[in-house]
């Protein structure tokens, strides 16, 4: 399913979660926002879920749960490697969905 199949109000009410928000706008800079991770470059792989986790302070299960909702709409991709799971900004999607904000508000 592409951005533009998934109804607005669906993206808007995930954006609606300031954390979720938060885990959107430090994975625009990831090295800036989280900790170093043990493998893979996180602008070019990802930043894996435990990183975010520490850099929100959330519980694991709930920065995992987030992390699916933004990438259920596309906001976000997901990379596995082995038992790792590894998420980044999906741009394409961010500015579709920016696109249609303007167009459809």
């Amino acid at each position: 399913m592409n951005e533009e199949q998934i109804p607005l109000i669906q993206i808007l009410d995930v954006l609606a979660n300031e954390q979720r928000m938060e885990i959107l706008r430090k994975l625009k800079s990831p090295r800036d926002s989280f900790p170093p991770q043990d493998e893979g470059d996180p602008e070019l792989d990802g930043v894996c879920v435990s990183s975010i986790q520490a850099g929100q302070g959330l519980a694991f299960s709930t920065t995992s749960k987030y992390l699916s909702d933004l990438a259920r709409i596309g906001l976000v991709t997901v990379k596995r490697s082995g038992k790792w799971s590894y998420y980044k900004r999906n741009e394409k999607t961010i500015r579709a969905v920016v696109a249609r904000l303007k167009t459809e508000l």
